[in-house]
């Protein structure tokens, strides 16, 4: 099996049920969302992980993502971009 290399992108968002909460993306298609409405912003925690926190910074959970980390980068306050290759 071949590895190749996956940018997911994180957000903190409304999603498509039209309530608050947390959307996982690739390029081409909607890998996952949750609703979440006490999520506010993201933060970079490690290689392959991005902590979702509430509205005045505290860690609600931490979302983490298989493969080998390549790059992670915060965006904005809430979306963060995880280059994986898996």
């Amino acid at each position: 099996m071949t590895e190749r290399e996956v940018c997911i992108t994180v957000r903190v968002t409304t999603i498509r049920d039209g309530t608050q909460g947390i959307s996982l993306s690739a390029p081409d298609k909607v890998l996952g969302e949750w609703q979440d409405s006490g999520a506010f912003m993201l933060r970079i925690a490690g290689e392959n992980s991005i902590s979702v926190c509430g509205a005045e910074g505290q860690h609600r959970y931490l979302l983490s993502l298989p493969g080998t980390c390549i790059k992670s980068e915060l965006l904005s306050a809430t979306e963060a971009l995880v280059i994986i290759r898996i």
